[in-house]
């Protein structure tokens, strides 16, 4: 059986991950974890603020409940306010920046042409991939 790690992400941050907008995801929680990480977008459909950001960026026909991504997870760095002020206007945008909190730094490996549906989970949790 092949397992990987995935990590479910409310839109429009799943599709800003995959796309390559956002290159760190951040949390309130720290991961040891490094290496190969499926996104999975949730079934959460879009507050009215996430649809303006989805806008403001051009991100269209987003996929809900499914795997759309692989990416690699780098690195799991403490924020302080000398790397928040380092961060872009996008990366401040598709994040929560405050001291204390987490930035995982993703680099995208594969978008899915074909996303398959799954169910998401919450932290970081594993996704069977033999019969995708």
């Amino acid at each position: 059986m092949t397992t990987m790690k995935a990590l479910t992400l409310y839109q429009p941050y799943a599709t800003a991950i995959a796309i390559g907008l956002k290159k760190y995801e951040t949390r309130s929680w720290a991961t040891k974890y490094r290496g190969p990480l499926a996104i999975h977008a949730s079934l959460k459909p879009l507050s009215p603020e996430l649809k303006e950001l989805a806008k403001r960026y051009g991100i269209n026909n987003l996929e809900y409940g499914k795997i759309i991504a692989i990416c690699e997870l780098q690195d799991c760095i403490e924020m302080t306010d000398e790397i928040i002020k380092h961060q872009s206007t996008t990366e401040k945008d598709f994040g929560i920046w405050t001291p204390g909190r987490y930035a995982w730094k993703l680099k995208v490996l594969k978008i899915l042409n074909e996303p398959f549906p799954a169910r998401g989970y919450q932290m970081l949790w594993n996704i069977d991939l033999d019969n995708k």
